[in-house]
């Protein structure tokens, strides 16, 4: 792991969004991570609060990246801090992997000959939003995902332009038709490839050959990614933080509810450590990928449903399931925290012993309180999966009082 970052101090630093805090040593940066979430959970009396885990890549650790079309007829890279409607053209950038500024730069001379322009997010005009990159760091593999307002991509120059900068193996296109800036569309179209990239998790335990018994150590498994599926963006620091969750829950569980869960991935990774694994995620397209992964990975125990909170809570057969003894349950939602429907499906029926990975300290800092009636917090773990940012994921063991 490298501790210093004068080094390598980006040019774009301080006009670039994407960065906050590369400027300051590593170690520095953790220690105000760690007591940020210090300060957040201090009022909840842990019982024990863990130094924070750093992350084991401290440059080139992101295995996805949206960059915006924006500003000038060929602009493409990061905002700049606080201007939403301009990009930093990156010439280097030193958090998803080396070739990426030579693919961006391949990107803008295909916008400049084809004579494409940007989507501009007031005036609602333009054609190109998102590129979106997502690569395997332990698999080798690259998707390129393009995201666009209504019209037409001339396709074939476009792969000829992916292709004179880097590797890429799947390449997707998709329409965003609304006004909404978000990186996805409502249709896709598959411009090469199968439409996934693989990546894996831990270290490989074995040769060859899927691991098929419910109990075995689930280490180096792979995991199919879609264009628009959750996975961890640090992949290395994601192995840390999910052997602390596997940890925090033991294994003598009789189910797993693994809710926000994504493609699959904690779950799957702590399949030794319940008999029936239950995922419930709302997106359709990440339960697809979960599904897959699971058949992939060899786990008949695991199984996962396209579902809110709210139906999970008026289905008979999986509130008893909840509600029986030897359930566990990990939770990892997304930045705003816990829905209030999940929230209230806690409470109404506490489980014994529950997971919380959160990403975000001041949803944590509102989520805890609500729950404090029912739960004790009895471990914390800070891991850093976003060197350079003033972002943290938590994982914290809660019992029931």
């Amino acid at each position: 792991m490298e501790t210093g970052t004068q080094d390598r101090l980006c040019p774009h630093f301080g006009v670039c969004g994407g960065c906050s805090s590369q400027d300051r040593p590593y170690p520095d940066q953790l220690a105000a991570k760690e007591n940020l979430v210090r300060e957040t959970v201090a009022p909840f009396s842990p019982r024990e609060f863990r130094p924070i885990r750093p992350s084991p890549d401290v440059f080139y650790y992101r295995n996805k990246m949206d960059f915006a079309f924006a500003g000038s007829p060929d602009g493409l890279g990061l905002r700049e801090k606080n201007k939403f409607n301009r990009v930093v053209n990156l010439q280097e950038c030193f958090l998803m992997s080396p070739e990426t500024p030579a693919i961006l730069e391949a990107v803008r001379r295909w916008i400049h000959d084809e004579k494409l322009s940007p989507y501009h997010l007031t005036r609602h005009t333009g054609l190109l939003r998102y590129l979106v990159l997502r690569e395997g760091k332990n698999t080798g593999e690259r998707m390129a995902h393009l995201v666009t307002s209504n019209g037409e991509v001339p396709r074939e120059s476009f792969l000829r332009a992916l292709d004179s900068a880097a590797r890429v193996d799947t390449v997707a296109w998709s329409v965003n038709a609304g006004v909404s800036d978000v990186a996805r569309g409502e249709s896709t179209v598959l411009l090469r490839g199968s439409g996934t990239i693989t990546e894996t998790l831990g270290e490989r335990q074995r040769a060859s050959g899927p691991i098929s018994v419910p109990g075995a150590l689930r280490l180096g498994t792979p995991f199919r990614i879609s264009p628009t599926a959750f996975f961890q963006t640090n992949t290395r620091g994601a192995e840390v933080l999910y052997r602390e969750v596997s940890d925090f829950l033991g294994s003598s569980a009789e189910t797993l509810m693994d809710f926000y869960c994504g493609s699959g991935t904690i779950g799957l990774f702590c399949a030794s450590k319940a008999k029936r694994i239950i995922g419930v995620e709302v997106h359709p397209p990440a339960v697809e990928d979960a599904r897959k992964n699971a058949e992939i990975q060899g786990v008949p125990n695991a199984e996962f449903h396209a579902m809110d909170a709210a139906q999970f809570a008026k289905n008979d057969g999986f509130l008893r399931a909840w509600r029986a003894p030897g359930t566990v349950a990990v939770m990892d939602p997304p930045r705003p925290g816990l829905g209030p429907q999940v929230r209230r499906l806690l409470l109404e029926h506490p489980v014994e012993k529950w997971v919380y990975v959160s990403c975000n300290p001041r949803a944590l800092a509102m989520d805890l309180p609500l729950l404090v009636d029912a739960y004790r917090v009895e471990i914390v773990q800070p891991v850093d999966l976003f060197p350079h940012t003033p972002h943290v994921e938590t994982a914290l063991l809660l019992y029931k009082k």
